[in-house]
């Protein structure tokens, strides 16, 4: 199983999602775009980011998998 083109889609999806983000501050600077920022953007974003690591930690875990099974095969 390679996590390595879904892992990639995901945090660049995830560096869009910021940048748009981002651009909004020119045209909407207010306390709701502050507080959605704060209530729904930057949990999201972590949540991606907490799942990027879990992914990482997922594609170890495989790696490391493939290779005993590879090894004790011989």
């Amino acid at each position: 199983m390679r996590f390595g083109t879904t892992r990639s889609q995901i945090y660049d999806a995830q560096k869009t999602a910021r940048a748009k983000w981002d651009a909004t501050a020119d045209d909407w600077d207010d306390g709701v775009r502050r507080e959605h920022g704060e209530q729904v953007v930057e949990e999201l974003d972590r949540a991606v980011s907490d799942t990027l690591r879990a992914i990482d930690q997922l594609a170890t875990l495989f790696i490391q998998v493939r290779q005993e099974c590879e090894y004790s095969n011989y």
